[in-house]
């Protein structure tokens, strides 16, 4: 009887290291980057941290301030700032993204898109007649602070980084891919995408449509193009037949969803009008794909 349950322990012991092996995953978080310190006389302005971008791209910024006195903190373009420190009567122009005022503790955060690179100020809100200017880009100058006046500054930058299992792999990641994307003049006669193949089982396609005149849209399989084809006439009917399709369409974006054994597919547009009017109509044709750390 005891090694009978010495036998159910282990074999409960191995299935919960399985379980919480096949539970770990690779995990994400903001760490800390390191502390600066800076000291600010009355109404200073400081460029603390460049954030440059290649192209268009997401910033996502994340500090924390810490300040004796109250202050601002703000994300504005680089190059607004290198000609504010050039220009001082800028200064109090310069647009800020995510502006936060009067703090002397704050988690900041900041989520901004540009094409161009973004400099996070501070700035001292004791009024004075000229503000000194200090940090990025900024002219160096001999300044001789008072303990008493000066504003002491306690900046934390954070990164997004692994936090924990960080020896396994990423997980795949996915997103929608183009397929097919273009404007074609629009006829009488059917027009025709494809055909695409699904990979597995619930397949997703997605189908962008603009024209205008009104569209039968459709997916449909590849056999029933090719009846299509040979006899125009029965176009409307063949279509009808169909599970994943749109009429009247002008402006649209609509799922269709494959199984493996639908077979192959195409995306089918035909004009529900005569046509009399050279006109064109824009198509994009779109499914998820892995996109990084893909499977083998």
């Amino acid at each position: 009887m005891f090694t009978r349950s010495k036998c159910l322990l282990a074999l409960v012991a191995a299935f919960a290291c399985v379980a919480a092996a096949s539970a770990q995953q690779k995990t994400y978080g903001w760490i800390p980057q390191g502390s600066d310190s800076y000291r600010m006389m009355p109404g200073a302005y400081n460029g603390i941290a460049v954030f440059n971008v290649q192209g268009f791209q997401a910033l996502h910024i994340r500090l924390d301030i810490e300040a004796r006195e109250p202050v601002a903190i703000g994300v504005v373009p680089l190059d607004d700032w290198n000609n504010a420190i050039h220009n001082p009567e800028l200064l109090h122009k310069l647009n800020y993204a995510c502006l936060s005022e009067g703090v002397t503790r704050l988690n900041f955060s900041c989520d901004v898109s540009s094409f161009t690179s973004r400099v996070v100020i501070v700035r001292d809100l004791r009024r004075v007649d000229r503000p000194s200017v200090a940090g990025v880009g900024a002219p160096l100058m001999r300044m001789a602070y008072n303990g008493f006046f000066s504003n002491e500054i306690h900046v934390t930058p954070f990164h997004w980084g692994c936090t924990s299992y960080c020896d396994l792999p990423d997980p795949p990641s996915y997103s929608w891919v183009d397929l097919r994307r273009e404007k074609y003049e629009i006829t009488s006669a059917l027009k025709s995408y494809g055909p695409f193949n699904p990979q597995k089982d619930d397949d997703k396609i997605r189908i962008y449509v603009k024209s205008p005149f009104p569209m039968t849209v459709a997916m449909v399989p590849s056999d029933l193009v090719d009846q299509i084809y040979a006899d125009p006439s029965q176009a409307h009917e063949l279509l009808s037949k169909t599970s994943c399709k749109q009429y009247g369409v002008q402006k649209s974006t609509f799922d269709c969803t494959l199984q493996m054994s639908d077979g192959p597919q195409q995306v089918v547009l035909l004009p529900e009008v005569a046509i009399n009017k050279k006109k064109k109509a824009q198509v994009e044709i779109s499914t998820v794909q892995c996109v990084a750390n893909c499977p083998k």
